[in-house]
């Protein structure tokens, strides 16, 4: 039989044409039904094909028996039903129902059969039913393979509104590959669960729940910067459209793998690692609204706080509140912030302790922040320097008017190998600046060091304002050596530290630094320095020495031993990467000196090799072997350095070279130089082998 069209047929198609496309069905029976007559035992339609904007069945056909049997039999067959956008690759293939019922306006399909197609893969027929009356439409697929797994689909319709839940069990991850993207990322191993519930009413999506869970899941993206190894994880995201306003939440749980996103690398062995959030979207405004969120690393700490996020040409913060709290500073410094360590001057950092901080973000830059530490610890694998004990607060604000002080405590600090006791400082950070608050009194090496002000200002695409002034006191030369892995000294270090301060790329001296060592006193003057923190550094400064006791001075060295005084200076001293440049220097024996003059054999010998010469060993060949030590009646030796040439100078000059040590006393001996120029790596490369030579005599 074949069907006429009339005008309420078509009226009634039109209307029917946005509803669901399981509700075509029932139009299509319908139509026929209204084209057939009662006596007829079957029939059959051949509509061919049926469009809409979006949408097509082609190769449609329905049969009809025994139409006068109560349930009658009907047949559905569909060649291939085409999808919209985004699901324009999917399409639904043989079609066919065969245990189909249609009684007091219901249809009713119980045992279909379907395939799904698209351009990478096509699935082995799965079963398909559906159930339409007047005012609601049903649909259901199960047992669909994909990929490995089984995937079932549920969906229906009613006045317009609709709901469709989705359940995908078990897909494997690396058969699903190839139904992706292969531009993108690569997944090698692990299953996939997904679970999607979601509702709406013609294209319009008001609310939806999505539930994926993956089992040992092994991929990475073509760029390498995200990654996950056996990742095991459990997520959801429910949301709900309001005109426009999406409002969500969210959940992610990492419990087993591992995760890479660059620069980190997150492993859950034994740990969780849990995401929970939730806030509006709105994406006609391109922002999100965090309102809650929490981080939470089992081992490590914890993160709260809520942001306002707007991503239109980039990712912006436009204002966050942020709370870390950490009883496991360890693991902190270890999993997030080592990697953004890599390649730095704190590479070597790490921290322990706990830690409470807030942190106020607006507009891309921190604001505020207050943070408090307890138990705090820092070290570094370099030896630059170490915390222990570490507790207190710290307060900024990036406001000039900012008054609420911060306080640090520790047990033990280290600068390099050199340990200062426990102290608390009292300072006050705002804006770009920092200030001391109260004086400080650092315990060192059994004296201490006051700080009496301290204050750094930062200055826009320039180095940063520094000013200083304390003092020293009583500092053990002896524990300061020993510490620094120099040949142990003996004395104390006392004097004032005048005001330092470090401004344009220098750092300059306003006064004297007035060091007391060795029973005497050691003057720095017109010291400055720049170039602190680039590979080129210059140093100046002009240093006088005035009475040092040379027993205790040469005491603890191998040098030999020396008694009587010490007095000298090194006048224009320019250095360039720590290396002497030039300068004008001066040690030897002070005028009215009435202390006891004695050096040993051995001091002599290296007096002697420090000087250069050429000068038979007296001391080994003559009765002067029999003596220990020797009176003399002044030392002395200078050098003007310029050009890497060292011109050296005695106490007083001789026709055969200069004195460097003149006799007095019994026994007398006398040193002399012969050579007055000697350059200075060689002089340096004397000191320090303190070898024989044969320029020097010795009478």
């Amino acid at each position: 039989m074949k069907a006429a069209h009339s005008e309420p047929a078509e009226e009634f198609l039109e209307a029917a044409v946005p509803s669901s496309l399981i509700r075509l069905i029932l139009i299509i029976v319908f139509i026929l039904i209204s084209f057939t007559a009662n006596a007829l035992d079957s029939v059959s339609l051949n509509v061919g094909t049926l469009a809409g904007t979006q949408w097509k069945l082609e190769g449609i056909n329905i049969a009809l028996t025994d139409i006068q049997q109560n349930p009658q039999k009907l047949t559905l067959t569909i060649a291939k039903l085409s999808l919209p956008k985004p699901f324009n690759d999917l399409n639904l293939a043989n079609i066919r129902c065969t245990s189909f019922t249609w009684q007091n306006k219901e249809l009713l399909c119980e045992q279909g059969k379907a395939k799904i197609q698209s351009k990478q893969w096509q699935s082995p027929s799965t079963n398909f039913s559906f159930h339409v009356t007047e005012q609601r439409s049903s649909f259901k697929l199960t047992g669909l393979r994909l990929a490995g797994g089984i995937v079932a689909i549920d969906g229906e319709e009613q006045v317009e509104l609709w709901r469709l839940h989705i359940d995908a069990k078990a897909v494997d991850g690396k058969l699903i590959q190839q139904l992706l993207p292969q531009e993108y990322f690569k997944l090698k191993a692990g299953k996939i669960n997904v679970k999607l519930n979601a509702c709406g009413s013609h294209a319009r999506v008001h609310e939806f729940t999505l539930s994926v869970g993956l089992d040992g899941l092994t991929g990475q993206t073509k760029d390498g910067r995200f990654a996950a190894e056996a990742l095991m994880l459990e997520s959801t995201l429910d949301a709900k459209n309001y005109n426009g306003l999406w409002q969500w939440q969210s959940h992610i749980d990492v419990n087993g793998g591992a995760l890479y996103v660059e620069p980190l690398y997150l492993e859950a062995a034994g740990q969780h690692i849990v995401w929970d959030a939730q806030g509006d979207w709105d994406a006609s405004n391109n922002r999100v609204e965090i309102n809650a969120a929490n981080y939470k690393h089992s081992n490590a700490g914890e993160i709260n706080g809520n942001a306002t996020v707007h991503y239109k040409d980039e990712l912006t913060i436009e204002k966050a509140q942020i709370s870390l709290n950490s009883n496991n500073l360890q693991d902190v410094s270890a999993i997030y912030l080592k990697p953004f360590f890599e390649q730095t001057v704190l590479q070597d950092i790490s921290l322990a302790g706990s830690l409470r901080a807030d942190f106020l973000i607006n507009d891309q830059s921190l604001t505020a922040m207050a943070a408090t530490f307890d138990n705090f610890g820092v070290k570094d694998a370099a030896g630059r320097g170490e915390i222990q004990g570490g507790a207190g607060q710290v307060n900024w604000a990036n406001d000039e008017f900012f008054s609420r002080p911060s306080k640090f405590f520790w047990q033990q600090l280290k600068v390099g190998g050199v340990a200062v006791g426990p102290a608390e400082l009292s300072f006050l950070s705002r804006a770009d600046s920092i200030r001391l608050l109260e004086k400080a009194q650092l315990p060192l090496l059994g004296g201490a060091i006051a700080i009496n002000h301290f204050s750094w200002q930062a200055r826009n695409q320039q180095e940063p304002e520094v000013s200083f002034d304390g003092s020293v006191n009583n500092v053990s030369l002896e524990q300061l050596s020993r510490a620094l892995n120099w040949t142990p000294l003996s004395g104390t270090i006392s004097g004032h530290i005048p005001r330092v301060e470090y401004s344009n790329k220098t750092l300059s001296l306003g006064g004297e630094l007035i060091i007391k060592a060795f029973d005497g006193e050691i003057k720095i003057s017109n010291l400055a320095s720049s170039g602190l923190f680039t590979d080129f550094i210059k140093f100046h400064s002009d240093v006088e020495i005035n009475n040092l006791d040379l027993d205790q001075l040469t005491g603890r060295f191998e040098f030999g031993g020396i008694t009587g005084k010490l007095s000298g200076y090194v006048q224009q001293l320019y250095m360039e990467n720590w290396r002497p440049v030039s300068f004008f220097a001066w040690l030897g024996t002070p005028e009215n000196d009435d202390s006891r003059h004695r050096i040993s054999q051995k001091a002599v010998q290296n007096i002697a090799n420090i000087g250069g010469g050429g000068a038979a060993d007296l001391l080994s060949r003559s009765f002067l072997r029999f003596f220990d030590t020797f009176g003399y009646d002044k030392l002395g030796m200078g050098c003007y350095l310029h050009n890497g040439v060292c011109q050296l100078m005695g106490v007083e000059a001789r026709e055969s070279g200069y004195a460097i040590v003149t006799g007095g006393g019994l026994p007398r001996i006398d040193v002399i130089g012969y050579n007055p120029r000697v350059d200075w790596d060689v002089l340096m490369e004397r000191l320090k082998r303190i070898t024989a030579t044969d320029e020097v005599i010795v009478e």
